[in-house]
């Protein structure tokens, strides 16, 4: 998890507070724009809208206070989004860990987006960062451990099943497997996530389309088999490995 400093806090707090005044300020010249609008043709004139020829845009029907109090508390919640990508923890997080932050942002947990909030927030996640990382492991033990209903640990030869609609695919759209394998491996040798285009499942996927059957990281060997649909795997970092299985089964 990247830690954001004190001046960093203070600017996503103050630049919060600025867009917020801003929003405000928009709302009512809005307001008035559209007064100015209806006057126009003596008070008959009250769907005109410069914004949506082409729909999707701007609803100038919107404008009341009770709406100002929706977009005010969207603006808050999506500062809570960006904060927390920045940090990292979203996209290290598992798929029920990354709903349980959003769900707290949206239930207002988190409480308003002050530096005094940010700093508790901030804190509370670094103390349970140990957690979405064991449940990042425990998800790619599920996964990988050859029988899951006896826990049995996960062997420096692995064989994994990679079908997709007749071909060999790594995407997380057919299983979350490997990428949950990558972040574990990562997160346990303390090493930043990449970009997708520097991923394991973006580079296996490319040797496979380059009709490459051999791959190698540093976590593992891999041989892809196009018959069986299946990619056998030599475990290099059995430290690693040795680890995932000790967290796995004990879940």
């Amino acid at each position: 998890m990247k830690e954001l400093t004190t001046e960093q806090i203070q600017i996503a707090a103050a630049n919060y507070r600025l867009a917020r005044q801003h929003m405000t300020n928009a709302v009512e010249e809005l307001r008035k724009f559209v007064i100015a609008m209806t006057n126009v043709n003596d008070g008959k004139v009250t769907v005109f809208n410069p914004f949506d020829e082409r729909r999707g845009g701007l609803n100038l029907n919107n404008l009341d206070d009770r709406d100002l109090a929706d977009y005010r508390r969207r603006l808050e919640k999506g500062c809570w989004r960006l904060l927390l990508n920045n940090t990292g923890i979203m996209e290290a997080a598992t798929r029920d860990d990354r709903c349980s932050l959003e769900e707290q942002i949206n239930n207002g947990t988190f409480g308003a987006f002050t530096e005094e909030s940010i700093i508790h927030v901030l804190q509370e996640l670094k103390e349970t960062e140990g957690s979405f990382v064991k449940n990042v492991v425990r998800e790619a033990f599920r996964y990988f451990s050859p029988n899951y209903a006896r826990k049995e640990p996960i062997r420096q030869k692995t064989v994994y099943c990679c079908a997709a609609y007749g071909s060999i695919s790594f995407s997380s759209c057919y299983t979350p497997a490997w990428e949950l394998l990558e972040k574990a491996l990562l997160l346990l040798d303390r090493k930043p996530l990449p970009a997708y285009s520097d991923s394991l499942v973006c580079r296996m996927n490319e040797a496979v389309q380059r009709h490459q059957l051999e791959f190698e990281c540093p976590y593992f060997r891999a041989k892809f088999y196009e018959k069986s649909k299946t990619a056998h795997l030599t475990f290099t970092r059995m430290d690693l490995i040795d680890t995932i299985n000790e967290i796995g089964r004990a879940a």
